[in-house]
């Protein structure tokens, strides 16, 4: 992970710079900067897309933990040449994978409406709307996924 770093840092503000310049200050990038740091406590992890052979980072997805219930998804990112070929799709999954692991009954997603790449993604996902909030010109979404219900409802079944 720690090789992937700088790569990973430059799809995240190579996307923010391309596709979100003006919004970019309010996704500041410390996080990303030390990811060991700011994603390694226990029940949290970051989760990287690479391409073969090339093992050029594609995409990124993280997971931090909001509370012992909760756990925040966060850095949805795939590059823009890699979208529409379910990498989103597949860092989404191995998220929740992990998440149902370490026995978090929901995880929720916050951004702006301008990720709405992003938004329909979770959305696709199973992700429902809890909370739009507009703050002049800035629209705050939060999305949620209850995982409980999921994984019990797996278990009956088998």
């Amino acid at each position: 992970m720690k090789d992937d770093e700088a790569a990973v840092i430059d799809l995240i503000n190579g996307i923010m710079d391309s596709e979100f310049h003006d919004a970019k200050h309010a996704y500041p990038i410390e996080d990303v900067e030390c990811i060991e740091k700011a994603y390694g406590g226990i029940g949290e992890a970051f989760f990287v897309a690479v391409e073969n052979p090339s093992h050029k980072v594609v995409g990124t997805v993280a997971v931090k933990k909001e509370d012992s219930r909760v756990a925040l998804l966060r850095r949805l990112f795939v590059a823009p040449a890699h979208r529409n070929l379910k990498i989103g799709k597949r860092l989404i999954d191995r998220a929740l994978e992990f998440c149902r692991d370490v026995g978090y009954d929901e995880i929720v997603f916050k951004t702006t409406s301008r990720m709405s790449g992003a938004i329909d993604l979770c959305r696709k996902n199973g992700f429902t709307q809890r909370a739009h909030i507009v703050l002049g010109p800035i629209e705050l979404i939060k999305l949620s996924l209850g995982l409980r219900g999921d994984v019990y409802a797996g278990k009956e079944r088998a």
